[in-house]
């Protein structure tokens, strides 16, 4: 199940969608998606997982581009999680060479 709040409601449904079906594990864990400021924290975004649940914290002040890019990103960091990848250089690395491309997919697909 897929849990939004703030102000990118549809926008953050049609990028968990269009992740779900690249990495369908992503529909059998709970994903919270939050939209706050985390200007202190200097991040745009961050995963927590708690059991079957994940929660994605995602600044609120995004273009759409870098809220698109971030939310993919940490939903690869999701099915990471899924998978039971737990290394963190390994988890970066992939999320990193990964969201660039999928972003550009996403675009095209629109």
């Amino acid at each position: 199940m897929f849990i939004i709040t703030g102000t990118k409601v549809e926008l953050t449904y049609q990028v968990m969608s269009f992740m779900s079906k690249i990495y369908p594990n992503l529909l059998d864990v709970d994903v919270e998606v939050i939209q706050k400021d985390l200007t202190e924290d200097n991040v745009f975004g961050w995963t927590l997982e708690n059991n079957d649940q994940n929660e994605i914290e995602i600044h609120h002040d995004l273009s759409d581009k870098d809220y698109i890019t971030t939310l993919i990103h940490e939903l690869i960091h999701v099915d990471q999680n899924v998978r039971g990848l737990r290394d963190d250089d390994q988890r970066e690395k992939e999320a990193y060479n990964l969201e660039g491309k999928y972003y550009q997919l996403y675009k095209c697909l629109k």
